[in-house]
């Protein structure tokens, strides 16, 4: 489970330079492009909380990062 419950989407984006420090997915730290790019796809689809974001869909996020090589 991620650690940030219910974080505003936005004030997570605006803050990314420190609030991707409180991320985890899967019991692991995420970076902070990983956190970056999960957020913003919940922004793009109209997502207010970080509790909104299913594992399933962060899964895929980041399996598409690592394909790029992030």
């Amino acid at each position: 489970k991620r650690t940030v419950m219910n974080a505003s989407i936005k004030g997570a984006l605006d803050q990314i330079n420190t609030s991707y420090k409180a991320f985890t997915h899967r019991g692991k730290r995420m970076t902070k492009a990983q956190v970056e790019a999960v957020l913003k796809y919940a922004d793009q689809v109209g997502y207010e909380t970080t509790d909104q974001i299913k594992d399933s869909e962060v899964d895929e996020i980041l399996d598409k990062l690592k394909k790029r090589g992030f």
